[in-house]
């Protein structure tokens, strides 16, 4: 999770063709043009709209048909491509998609961002968002990468070979970018129907949004102590365990505490079998607040309980839950002193985390973003 940010520099409104080397004279590499994502080729501009189901995701639904272009997960990555790009070819578009800063966003520039967000999905998985948060997502990284470009953020050589290396590698691939230049441009073109040059530029745009936000997170002023500290060690050693009940909404699960918070209620509601009661493996607090979504608040409340209560309703992800503690162990100060400094780096390292998160939020409200185009 990471962020980026701005400098005056002039961006080109034009599509202009993008070279698969994208140096100017003297060598050094030049930050892709955030207006000229898709590249200039009829296959490029295709990709661009195009969105296959690899890497385990969801495909991106078909404007034209109101849904998904490939329905089966058990598809092939090659299958997908080939069926993507056929019901892709209504969505390339030349007209504006919005506007961030003023300035026009094409809808091809548009699709080419959902595009990497299905293919390259954040935690939780951008396919799995309901619409509305997936359009926050593909919007708020078209920002994010004209930051990068304002700032000259540009990704090295480097950086996309490892990137690229480590995706076939994770497809199970034996070959790599150099190693093996065929067999990845085959890999490329058959796996997801689009050619070398928008995939690197896919590739690209990733890691200048990446590069900025670290960079950004780098350069927050942040102070920590004592208490932070002693916190953050509490929050790793405390854990809790039990089972749950959980529910798409807040009110669900509220109604449901109501029925099971008394002594010998969740016994009675668990024999009947009227709720799926599932098991919860004992976990530090800090992944509740982490991976779950809970508050500090909610969480020391929780630990704080008898073993065998039932508290009142946690998030769950984009979810909700009822829980019930069976189990818990308790952190020891006294062994504190002797990680001050590794914790200090850590608490530092999330307060600048969290000085990220009010940059982005910041930034998008400057970028006074305006969307003409229909998911």
């Amino acid at each position: 999770m990471t962020g980026r940010s701005r400098e005056d520099v002039e961006c080109p409104m034009d599509h202009r063709p993008q070279t698969t080397d994208h140096r100017p004279p003297g060598g050094a590499r030049r930050p892709l043009d955030p207006w000229s994502l898709v590249g200039s080729s009829p296959r490029a501009a295709l990709g661009a709209a195009v969105v296959a189901l690899v890497f385990g995701l969801s495909p991106m639904p078909s404007r034209a048909q109101g849904k998904p272009a490939v329905s089966s997960p058990s598809t092939s990555a090659t299958e997908v491509g080939k069926t993507a790009a056929t019901a892709a070819t209504g969505l390339i578009q030349s007209d504006v998609a919005g506007q961030i800063f003023g300035i026009p966003v094409s809808s091809n520039n548009y699709y080419f961002a959902k595009r990497v967000a299905y293919m390259f999905p954040r935690p939780w998985g951008a396919a799995d968002m309901p619409e509305a948060q997936r359009e926050e997502v593909v919007w708020e990284s078209l920002i994010l990468h004209f930051e990068s470009f304002r700032r000259n953020i540009a990704a090295s050589d480097e950086e996309v070979e490892a990137m690229i290396n480590d995706i076939l590698k994770s497809q199970e691939k034996s070959f790599t970018r150099k190693g093996d230049p065929d067999a990845y441009r085959h890999w490329v073109s058959d796996t997801l129907q689009e050619d070398v040059e928008l995939f690197e530029n896919q590739i690209r745009y990733l890691l200048q949004i990446k590069l900025l936000k670290e960079k950004v997170q780098q350069e927050q002023k942040v102070e920590v102590n004592e208490a932070e500290m002693q916190r953050e060690f509490l929050n790793e050693k405390h854990h809790v365990g039990g089972e749950m009940v959980k529910f798409d909404g807040k009110e669900q699960a509220q109604a449901f505490y109501e029925t099971v918070k008394a002594p010998g209620a969740w016994d009675a509601m668990k024999a009947s079998g009227r709720q799926k009661v599932q098991p919860v493996s004992l976990m530090t607090l800090e992944a509740y607040i982490d991976l779950w979504g809970a508050s500090q608040e909610q969480m020391d409340a929780l630990h704080a309980m008898a073993l065998g209560s039932v508290g009142p309703p946690l998030p769950f992800g984009h979810q909700w839950s009822v829980y019930r503690l069976l189990d818990k162990r308790v952190g020891d100060l006294k062994e504190f002193p002797a990680q001050t400094e590794s914790y200090r780096k850590q608490v530092e390292a999330k307060k600048k985390f969290e000085a990220l998160k009010q940059w982005v939020d910041q930034l998008k409200r400057s970028a006074n973003l305006k969307v003409f185009i229909k998911p």
